[in-house]
């Protein structure tokens, strides 16, 4: 055992510490709520034995992946040569009041850094070093001494979403973007997705090499507090990571056109009459736009989007007056819709002649506050899904910190890079879109995916919850191909001249994750647009949702990780919490737990 243990200092009562670990794990392994409450305030680190470091690292995992924190998929996830070990944590008895004993594993933990510390400072000293030495012994000890304070504002910060789940550069850049005023992950997310979504534009579809083929079309509303969300300083900072000078260099170039232009005007219009008959009369030259204006007319948007069929993105900083004009004016709403789908769009002008968009492709991202968004949302736009095609981040005054002057360093260039090589790559001018596939395992995962949740949400969800839930699935696709070619270009791979057109498994997953982060959030949105009577119909709670999905079954009964499947809102805890109150119970047969209904 002494090979497994970190740190063995003689002041440290060591096996006292392990029965304390043990206990606190038997705990948690008995009492999944009592997990989900107490385990905020650990970490890998608190504990003394490499075994229960490596076990609450499972549970850690498994919660995050909203997995049922079970014996079984602990050793699944750890390897046969934790049986043992786990049976000698259940051995010790559980008890539902550890906040003593964690306390204990803190203290500790604290007491060990203390040590450590204690001992570098005594080698510095030995050297010489008092100055250095005492610089860094104050910096260490504070770090200690709020060690447990940081970990529980850093869970209530970004919600439970674990960013290291995501592809590299999606990962870093979130996790940068978010210091600069502790923003909420998901928050980050809408912003960077849509960003990332706009930069390829119409250059670049996915289709799931059976019957759906996207653009990577991205509309993001995020519902927050218009200060405290520090907005503008967040599309900033974006802005400049993944676009970097790219729309500013385009305004230069089309401004040495206009120049260029004049001249070339003032000779045409100095020719002789004869002279004109031989001659062209100069294009008036237009704006390449990636980064798209948020004011003017419909009919405005459209000529834009005729000059740069390649589309790009917009951002509202308050979206309300968007909503408004698309509720407003029939024809822009149908303009939007086929902008969202990248059909092709023919409109034929008052004054004569017409305008062909042939794939009108354009991502947006705004800000609303949560009266505002209530305001300006009309029933029928969620009862027809229209609404369903916005990826909300819905967040409360509660998700934020006071707002603080603070320094922070974000290296923009080192994603700004990224961007312009993806432009370079796919071509900005580009006449048809590069087509990305599935590998041959993407495909089987992901048509099983799709498969199963779509039974899942047809056995609990009402017509009008699918019609967004369904809306919501072709996400997957989008999340994968952009992620995809943006860690290619991250990793400096030409992926459209070295024919990596298949997007592997990793990032159907990754985008499926995202999905389901996504799907909470709006399934928020539905409850407040419920709450405040602006649905056409009645959202089942939970429980009745797992009641109609256990009676559809032939059994009558459903394994606890597929009770989790496809049913917005329910994961492992509040299946826990439903089974506390009765509602629902669970058998365990052949080492797999199921979940009846109550009798």
């Amino acid at each position: 055992m002494n090979n497994n243990i970190i740190n063995n200092n003689s002041s440290i009562d060591i096996k006292h510490m392990i029965d304390i670990e043990k206990l606190v794990l038997s705990s948690f392994l008995f009492n999944s709520n009592l997990f989900d409450r107490e385990s905020k305030n650990l970490t890998k680190e608190s504990f003394i034995y490499e075994a229960h470091k490596n076990v609450f690292g499972s549970m850690i995992k498994l919660d995050k992946k909203e997995m049922p924190l079970d014996e079984e998929f602990i050793i699944k996830d750890l390897g046969n040569s934790y049986q043992n070990i786990l049976i000698d944590i259940m051995s010790s008895n559980p008890t539902t009041n550890v906040q003593s004993y964690i306390k204990q594993i803190q203290e500790n933990h604290k007491h060990r850094e203390l040590d450590s510390v204690t001992n570098k400072m005594k080698q510095l000293l030995q050297k010489g070093s008092s100055d250095e030495a005492i610089r860094k012994a104050t910096f260490e000890l504070n770090k200690i001494s709020s060690i447990y304070e940081k970990k529980r504002e850093k869970e209530d910060i970004n919600s439970g979403i674990d960013v290291d789940r995501l592809s590299p550069f999606l990962s870093n850049l979130v996790k940068d973007l978010t210091q600069i005023n502790d923003y909420p992950s998901s928050m980050v997310l809408s912003t960077v997705l849509a960003s990332m979504g706009g930069l390829v534009g119409a250059r670049a579809q996915i289709t799931n090499n059976i019957n759906i083929t996207v653009y990577p079309v991205i509309w993001s509303i995020i519902v927050a507090p218009s200060s405290l969300a520090a907005k503008s300083t967040l599309y900033r900072y974006t802005k400049k990571s993944i676009f970097g000078d790219i729309q500013n260099d385009l305004y230069d170039e089309y401004e040495g056109k206009l120049e260029q232009y004049k001249i070339d005007m003032k000779n045409y219009r100095e020719l002789a009459k004869d002279d004109k008959r031989n001659e062209m009369e100069p294009d008036k030259p237009e704006p390449k736009l990636i980064v798209f204006q948020n004011e003017g007319t419909p009919e405005a948007k459209i000529k834009s989007l005729q000059d740069n069929q390649n589309g790009g993105i917009v951002y509202y900083d308050e979206m309300r007056a968007e909503l408004e004009k698309t509720n407003n004016d029939k024809s822009y709403k149908a303009l939007k819709t086929s902008v969202f789908d990248g059909e092709l769009l023919h409109k034929r002008l008052v004054n004569g002649g017409s305008i062909i968009l042939k794939r009108p492709v354009l991502c947006e991202v705004g800000l609303i506050t949560e009266q505002w968004l209530l305001e300006a949302t009309n029933k029928n736009d969620i009862a027809s899904g229209f609404m369903a095609r916005y990826l909300f981040s819905y967040n409360t005054r509660e998700d934020f910190k006071p707002l603080q002057i603070k320094d922070f360093l974000i290296n923009t260039l080192q994603y700004s890079e990224v961007g312009e090589f993806v432009i370079e790559m796919l071509n900005i001018d580009r006449e048809k879109p590069a087509l990305f596939k599935l590998t041959k395992e993407a495909q089987d995962y992901y048509k099983k995916w799709f498969n199963d949740y779509s039974i899942s949400v047809y056995e609990t969800e009402s017509d009008e919850e699918i019609t967004a839930t369904y809306r919501l699935t072709t996400y997957v696709l989008k999340f994968a191909l952009i992620s995809y070619i943006f860690n290619s270009a991250y990793n400096k791979l030409e992926v459209v001249k070295s024919e990596l057109f298949q997007i592997p498994l990793e990032y159907i997953k990754e985008g499926i994750y995202i999905m389901q982060i996504f799907i909470e959030e709006n399934h928020k949105i539905l409850q407040l647009f419920q709450k405040n009577k602006m649905l056409n119909f009645k959202i089942n709670s939970i429980a009745e949702k797992l009641q109609n999905k256990i009676r559809f079954k032939k059994d009558k009964r459903i394994s606890k990780s597929e009770a989790t499947t496809g049913i917005r809102d329910l994961t492992a805890k509040k299946l826990d919490e439903l089974i506390d109150q009765g509602i629902f119970r669970v058998e365990k047969i052949d080492r797999t737990n199921y979940i009846y209904e109550s009798i």
